[in-house]
């Protein structure tokens, strides 16, 4: 993938994003005018939030971080268009697998939305479906960016990111949906919750390590901390996707925000010194 295509992809991305960001807003005034905000049920995920008192549900933390990781995805691209416009790197296009599968978090801003979450319609399935697909995409784009970002694969860039796409869908289809339960985040739910969070979680932990190998072969101290920052990414996406309270949006956006200045600030000074 050439710079000129790369930098096409992130400027349409940043358009989209806008756009989707926009939408979502304007639904969303438009059912408060009509008083027709419904806040999904008290249904907690992690279950065990309900036994401390100052994670007390919050119907506006919930709206508050969907809408802020929308605008994370947003500012993230913005960032790598501004500072990466003229370096050839294969992280920063995987990069654009973690923010396509943080704006997917923005289905969930429509479920209270004219009732949704109590409709059972095909639109409720597909909204689930998207954002399945987009959990199971940041994951596996770290692992990409681990694993297939060496110049020798350079080449096979565009085949790889419709790959993670392509697995993201994938998982999306078969895993079941339940419909009839909304979580309080605003998130359909699925059948078998701890298998897919357990292959989330080696996602990580695959990424994790291949980034810390690729310090140790190449004596390049840069991946290491590239390991470090992504798992205070993954952190502070955890903790945003999940936040029904304002203890967890407090505790995301730092974790998410800085995670991310500092990732790509070790991405440019690696490459600036190639």
């Amino acid at each position: 993938m050439t710079l000129k295509v790369r930098n096409r992809i992130l400027q349409g991305f940043f358009i989209a994003s806008l756009f989707c960001i926009a939408t979502a807003v304007l639904c969303f005034i438009i059912a408060f005018v009509n008083k027709a905000i419904t806040p999904p049920p008290d249904i907690r995920i992690p279950a065990f939030v309900t036994k401390f008192a100052f994670f007390k549900y919050s119907f506006a933390a919930t709206m508050i971080s969907i809408l802020l990781i929308m605008l994370y995805a947003t500012g993230a691209v913005f960032i790598c268009r501004q500072f990466f416009e003229n370096t050839q790197t294969s992280e920063i296009i995987f990069f654009i697998g973690v923010v396509a599968g943080c704006l997917c978090e923005g289905v969930r801003f429509l479920t209270p939305l004219y009732g949704l979450w109590s409709s059972f319609s095909d639109f409720l399935f597909f909204c689930g479906r998207i954002l399945f697909t987009g959990r199971i995409m940041v994951p596996l784009s770290f692992v990409f960016a681990a694993v297939a970002s060496s110049s020798e694969m350079r080449q096979d860039v565009e085949r790889n990111l419709l790959t993670i796409v392509a697995i993201g869908i994938v998982f999306a289809l078969i895993v079941p949906l339940n419909t009839a339960k909304i979580s309080s985040a605003g998130a359909v739910t699925w059948g078998f919750p701890r298998l897919f969070l357990t292959v989330r979680c080696l996602f990580i932990l695959i990424a994790f390590i291949s980034f810390y190998i690729n310090g140790i072969k190449q004596s390049a101290p840069e991946y290491k901390t590239l390991a470090w920052t992504m798992l205070l990414i993954m952190a502070g996406y955890g903790f945003l996707t999940c936040a029904d309270n304002f203890l967890f949006m407090i505790a995301g956006v730092p974790l998410l925000g800085c995670g991310t200045l500092y990732y790509l600030k070790t991405l440019h000074n690696l490459y600036m010194w190639k």
